[in-house]
């Protein structure tokens, strides 16, 4: 508990959380659980509850990170114990009985969010008109490059996400580029622009830029995360001791504090 607790306050300035502390199995210093994730549950937490989980029971967590179609494939084959997806994703693997039945878990909706430079004026961003005319004010928006076909290597579905947000009708006017290389919080963080579209958890690495806040709900761009354990994966049970420990109302400040509200989204 001490564990947890500690990275709670590290990460989001918490003195005090009611926490679950799943007891360690005999011998947990020798067993390993592998969780395949996408990036952004990886950067949206989980990181830091993989590290406070291992030190808690003394088990190994294999992380592999990846994307969309790596994760998916890992829950179709049983590379993982767990595995971190898009609730629609996870839909697409259930339906071909990927997933052992009972084990899927709501992690929270992954926001995309505005950022600025820090110093910057912060606009308000709070409903979707005063979005709308932030982004018309800005000189530059910057965002991820998406080259190829939506899910492709060249475009991640949180490029195309970003990208084609400024496809739509009523964001016609705004002054936008994708980024030379990186997303587009990593070009804002070089100062390529004034303003950026990107994963909260991906803006939040750069200690230049600040949050505005999330992109009205309206627009769609977010990702709703879920867990479950694959009916192949070799250690089921650590698969659901782990997916239990990382939804354990202690943890919501962690998964809040980088763009993930655990009390939305599918489950």
């Amino acid at each position: 508990m001490r564990i947890l607790q500690a990275a709670l306050r590290a990460a989001v300035g918490f003195t005090a959380v009611a926490l679950l502390v799943l007891p360690a199995p005999a011998h947990a210093q020798t067993r390993e659980v592998i969780v395949a994730t996408p990036g952004f549950t990886n950067n949206g937490g989980l990181d830091i509850i993989t590290k406070a989980f291992e030190a808690e029971t003394g088990i190994k967590v294999i992380v592999k990170s990846g994307g969309m179609e790596q994760v998916m494939a890992n829950a179709t084959d049983g590379a993982a114990d767990a595995v971190f997806l898009p609730a629609d994703h996870m839909d697409e693997v259930t339906a071909k009985g990927a997933i052992k039945a009972g084990t899927r878990k709501r992690i929270g909706r992954s926001y995309q969010g505005l950022a600025v430079r820090k110093g910057s004026r912060i606009p308000d961003i709070s409903t979707k008109e005063k979005f709308i005319a932030a982004l018309k004010s800005a000189n530059l928006v910057l965002h991820s490059r998406c080259n190829g076909t939506p899910g492709s290597a060249g475009c991640s579905r949180t490029s195309y996400m970003l990208s084609s947000l400024f496809d739509l009708p009523e964001l016609a006017g705004v002054k936008h580029a994708p980024s030379l290389y990186g997303e587009g919080g990593d070009a804002l963080a070089r100062n390529e622009g004034d303003m950026a579209v990107q994963n909260i958890s991906q803006i939040l690495k750069w200690d230049n830029l600040v949050v505005v806040g999330p992109i009205p709900e309206e627009f769609g761009r977010y990702l709703d995360a879920v867990a479950a354990v694959p009916a192949k994966a070799k250690n089921q049970s650590l698969g659901e001791q782990f997916i239990a420990y990382a939804t354990q109302p202690g943890t919501f400040p962690i998964w809040h504090s980088r763009g993930i509200d655990p009390r939305k989204g599918a489950k």
